[in-house]
């Protein structure tokens, strides 16, 4: 089977799925939520994509047999399999792929683990054994919150180089001088870029868009939030319209952006989503499964502004 063409709105899933008061996670809501995003226009739906090393195998397992479930081939859809080793990496991606995602989603591992006396051929090696294993399409997080932290554009066209599954590239820097160094390297490999940062989406979409790999979409948890919202601007790229791209940023993105991600609030981005879909009505509890702790009453309050201001179409 041919594998499905990824490009738009990928909207990842809040990285702590809701749950009931006993920390089990609530099915019929997670199934809401999926449904929702699609309802509302994205192009693909992630779940996990770069905090999988939160749930247990079974969890696992179960989290993508919902996601699949209620996808039901209407767009692509990625789940996460990484791991805090390559061996283990390997069997989530077969669990994964076995359960009929489009799209693997990896996380280098926290440590070179085996440890290898060249970092650059350990994670080279960690992605191609995990290519090795499976034949499906493989994005991976070019990210600052793992190990080997932001790789160059010449660590990434060696697991190009290496692992054929390999795919696509979620961009992770969260300064627009990293993401420029790694979208210049990447501007004749065949590796697709995807845009990764929410709060600055419009500025890597903005910065490549004429350039030879222009990012084939963007991602992040507020496309999950605001999905109506985040289509719009996609839409405005795709038509050439970039003032209303930037229109649509400012005004109706960038300030939940600040909210649920600014450096103030420390870039909390745990419990803050899921609040949101809360007071949107899209799931009942805000509580996440390894945690009792609720959000501050002021960021409540922020939230319940935004909502109020713009008054999404839910």
């Amino acid at each position: 089977m041919a594998a499905k063409e990824v490009k738009g709105v990928l909207a990842l899933l809040t990285k702590y799925h809701p749950c009931d008061e006993d920390g089990v996670i609530d099915e019929g809501d997670f199934r809401k939520h999926i449904s929702w995003v699609i309802e509302k226009g994205v192009h693909a739906v992630g779940v996990n994509c770069g905090a999988d090393f939160d749930y247990n195998d079974a969890e696992r397992k179960r989290i993508t047999e919902i996601l699949v479930e209620e996808v039901n081939g209407r767009v692509p859809c990625f789940m996460g399999a990484s791991a805090w080793d390559t061996k283990t990496a390997v069997k989530r991606a077969k669990d994964v792929e076995a359960r009929g995602v489009d799209v693997l989603f990896l996380t280098g591992p926290p440590l070179d683990m085996p440890p290898s006396e060249d970092p650059v051929a350990g994670i080279v090696e960690h992605f191609r054994r995990v290519s090795d294993a499976v034949s499906i399409p493989i994005s991976f997080y070019n990210t600052p919150g793992s190990w080997p932290g932001i790789m160059s554009p010449e660590t990434l066209r060696k697991i190009e180089e290496a692992a054929p599954q390999v795919a696509y590239v979620k961009a992770g820097p969260r300064e627009m001088s990293e993401y420029k160094v790694m979208a210049d390297g990447l501007a004749e490999s065949r590796l697709k870029i995807i845009a990764g940062k929410s709060y600055c989406n419009f500025h890597h979409l903005h910065y490549s868009w004429d350039k030879p790999n222009r990012p084939v979409g963007f991602c992040g948890y507020l496309p999950a939030l605001i999905p109506a919202e985040s289509v719009a601007m996609w839409n405005a790229f795709e038509a050439g319209d970039i003032d209303k791209a930037r229109e649509i940023w400012y005004a109706k993105i960038l300030p939940i952006a600040d909210l649920l991600y600014g450096r103030a609030f420390g870039y909390n981005e745990k419990i803050h989503p899921l609040e949101v879909l809360k007071q949107m009505g899209i799931v009942k509890s805000a509580r996440i499964p390894f945690s009792i702790a609720s959000v501050d009453d002021y960021t409540k309050k922020e939230i319940a502004k935004y909502i109020e201001q713009f008054k999404p179409d839910i």
